[in-house]
């Protein structure tokens, strides 16, 4: 694999596999901005082949793969001529409805990736703009730029790696000054966050944790409350969880989040351990 070098690289080489395809395939639906912050920050590589093309995005101790193919066909063959796929730890998300995901899900199986976790997506309709309006609480407030190694420190602490695709430093920094991080204090630590992305009238829920030493203090549904208060323009909330996580589903749930058909099996090579 090579460094990609530009975002119209990465447009370029998808428009390569997918013009005349006769059955395009792939997990990869760049948002360009993202695609050119990966790029500048040297984490962009990518494997190109006539039909077919592998992007990989640096993560920590391992690699996101991106597949980009004109059939099932042209990825099973590409497949076998990556060798990073055997030689480096990889996890690659297939999103989509559990009746299209089939095919796919065992061309990566007979690849020698198996599964290492199932995410689904749940969402929640605002049933009044005014809701949550009058419960902001003065214990949460936007984290600020100091607080990104301690935010990145929770996660790190509260989620896992391989599975939920945590930011980098430099991500959470740039959501802090776009004022996406909401985070609770105590005793001059960070005792709980909340990291979302809105674009629009729709909201996503990246991330909500609270340190295991604050979890009675109420931290959570304050988090929770103050972030629906502070988007009184968004029409509806997503947000994906772990389907074992039986006690965030219950959480998200209270807060009137709902399955909506879509889930994500992250796959991983052999060299990831679970």
């Amino acid at each position: 694999m090579t460094p990609v070098a530009t975002v119209s690289q990465v447009f370029d080489a998808i428009q390569q596999a997918k013009a005349g395809a006769p059955d395009f395939c792939t997990n990869f639906f760049p948002v360009q901005k993202k695609v050119q912050n990966w790029i500048e920050h040297r984490e962009f590589f990518g494997a190109f082949r006539s039909d077919a093309v592998f992007f990989y995005r640096r993560d920590r101790d391992f690699w996101h793969l991106y597949y980009c193919a004109a059939s099932k066909t042209a990825l099973e063959r590409e497949i076998a001529t990556v060798p990073e796929l055997k030689s480096e730890r990889v996890v690659l998300d297939l999103v989509g409805s559990e009746a299209a995901l089939s095919v796919p899900v065992e061309v990566w199986k007979t690849a020698g990736f198996n599964q290492y976790t199932r995410l689904f997506r749940m969402a929640r309709a605002v049933s009044s703009a005014a809701e949550y309006a009058a419960e902001q609480s003065e214990m949460i407030q936007y984290a600020i730029a100091g607080d990104s190694p301690e935010v990145v420190d929770l996660l790190e602490r509260s989620f896992d790696r391989f599975g939920e695709q945590l930011p980098l430093l430099h991500e959470i920094e740039a959501a802090i000054q776009e004022r996406q991080v909401l985070v609770a204090h105590h005793d001059g630590k960070i005792a709980g966050l909340l990291f979302f992305e809105t674009q629009g009238f729709s909201s996503t829920l990246r991330f909500w944790a609270v340190a295991e030493e604050f979890r009675a203090l109420k931290f959570g549904s304050a988090l929770m409350r103050q972030y629906f208060a502070t988007q009184s323009a968004v029409k509806r909330f997503v947000l994906w969880v772990a389907t074992d996580n039986l006690n965030a589903v219950q959480k998200y749930g209270h807060y009137g989040y709902k399955p909506d058909g879509l889930v994500d099996y992250v796959l991983a090579n052999r060299r990831v351990r679970s």
